[in-house]
């Protein structure tokens, strides 16, 4: 974890949702940078320490995203999903800095970060009784794909399209099925 970081921090199986409110929609992200730093831009950072533990930090006060954000964007709210903040969470993974999709850098996204996005996102979907479906628990490279700024240009997004490194063309179709392969993982949960 990032040195001197006061978010507060709980392993894995231990961490629970405990903010009561109004919550709709799940966004998942990586945040393109290494397995430690932590980022408020999201509500919960899943990150993997030198040992390989898994932790979920929370970085930002879910709160402040249990309204229409856009009715009063001044106001301070988690900006993790374009247009998409409303009522919703980011969970996002430590990883995939300087990734593309034929080559996930220094940081892949591993299985064990994989695990906790579909363990915390399952735990919330619980708890605000949100549906594991494509409308209402998505990645954000789904979100992108809806909203038109799919890719890998960088104000374009991919996260979560792919789970390793390829050659192939990334493809819209291929972003849905990992992201249905991610709730089919959170259902199991």
């Amino acid at each position: 974890m990032q040195h001197g970081s006061t978010y507060p921090t709980a392993s894995l199986d231990a961490w629970r949702p405990e903010t009561p409110g109004r919550i709709e929609f799940v966004y998942l992200h990586w945040s393109a940078h290494d397995y430690a730093s932590l980022f408020p831009a999201y509500h919960y950072c899943i990150a993997q320490q030198s040992d390989g533990t898994i932790v979920v930090a929370q970085t930002h006060d879910l709160r402040e995203n249990m309204r229409d954000v856009y009715a009063k964007p001044e106001r301070p709210y988690a900006q993790h999903t374009r247009g998409r903040n409303s009522y919703a969470v980011g969970i996002s993974a430590m990883a995939m800095e300087n990734a593309t999709p034929h080559d996930f850098g220094a940081y892949p996204i591993t299985e064990g970060l994989i695990d906790g996005l579909c363990v915390v996102a399952a735990r919330l979907a619980s708890y605000y009784d949100i549906a594991l479906d494509a409308d209402h628990v998505m990645t954000h490279a789904e979100a992108a794909i809806r909203d038109d700024y799919f890719g890998t240009t960088p104000e374009e997004r991919w996260d979560l399209a792919r789970f390793s490194p390829s050659t192939a063309a990334l493809t819209p179709r291929e972003a849905l099925a990992s992201g249905e392969t991610l709730r089919v993982r959170m259902r199991s949960t």
